[in-house]
């Protein structure tokens, strides 16, 4: 597992498992996260984390300029942010996740009118905080299911046992039969929600996403077409934006499902052009340590 956190760049010493710094982290108390995540951005730029160079190369080409340093202490605060919250999240009751996010009407209406109905499907980006909306959705009655990295298996055990406090069903990404399982649940009546701009597996499926500097040739997981079309579960777009005391939720779409020979990649392309579109808006908040971009790859 050391070797591993090493590999991903978190610049923490051998003795230190990841494990016992995410058990440390999820009792520390909610004054002190602010100084902490400066320090903990201020620390990944000094000490060039090789999360933080990757973080700089993707966030540079979504900026159509190269990201000086204190963009990329804002991005490693604000995917620091995103790792508090994900590991504090089973110590909130549903009271306190519904004060930390911001719903507007119609996005919630177009939410539970779709899950109601035919099922939905939500497909979102790396950007802000999607554990806490996740949360949000089980707060308000809408069990939501999920597929995660596969991390090094204390971590990742210690990651869906805090999701399922908060009434998430996690698969990991390795698992073959994740997608028939996610099948399974939208016809129980859970919500799907998948991050969908990296892609984790051996199925991807090219596409273009749109920069400063012009397309750019990438790929991006067929998970969200797949299952709408298998399903015929409505596909939405998720978006989250920080705010001072939390995020603020928007639901978008619904997308429309291509059924063509080509509808899986068609759609999938639907999703990148909107996707492309949040990041380029806030670049910073783009949580993405790994490489999204061809032949962009911290050494």
């Amino acid at each position: 597992m050391r070797d591993a956190m090493q590999k991903r760049g978190y610049g923490l010493p051998s003795w230190l498992s990841m494990v016992t710094v995410l058990k440390i982290a999820a009792v520390i108390p909610n004054w002190a996260w602010r100084p902490i995540i400066r320090f903990a951005g201020w620390l990944a730029v000094k000490r060039h984390y090789r999360a933080a160079r990757q973080w700089r190369m993707n966030a540079s080409v979504m900026l159509g300029r190269p990201a000086t340093d204190a963009e990329v202490r804002a991005g490693m605060r604000s995917w620091f942010r995103n790792l508090a919250m994900s590991v504090r999240l089973g110590r909130f009751s549903k009271a306190q996740i519904l004060k930390l996010v911001r719903v507007d009407d119609a996005s919630e209406e177009l939410l539970r009118s779709t899950w109601s109905t035919t099922g939905a499907v939500v497909a979102l980006p790396h950007v802000g905080d999607w554990d806490l909306a996740g949360a949000w959705a089980c707060a308000i009655g809408i069990p939501v299911s999920s597929v995660a990295e596969r991390l090094p298996d204390e971590e990742f055990q210690y990651f869906m046992a805090v999701r399922k406090r908060v009434g998430m069903t996690i698969y990991s990404h390795k698992d073959a039969d994740s997608l028939g399982k996610l099948e399974d649940d939208l016809g129980r009546g859970q919500l799907v929600a998948l991050v969908a701009d990296r892609d984790l597996s051996r199925h991807s499926v090219p596409v273009t996403w749109q920069t400063p500097s012009g397309p750019m040739q990438v790929s991006m997981p067929p998970g969200p077409a797949v299952l709408a079309r298998r399903t015929g579960a409505a596909l939405l777009m998720a978006r989250t934006e920080y705010t001072r005391r939390g995020i603020d939720l928007q639901f978008l779409g619904p997308v429309e499902v291509d059924l063509g020979d080509d509808g899986v990649a068609t759609t999938t392309q639907r999703l990148a052009d909107e996707f492309s579109v949040i990041v380029a808006q806030k670049p910073v908040d783009w949580h993405l340590m790994q490489r999204f971009f061809p032949d962009l790859v911290a050494n």
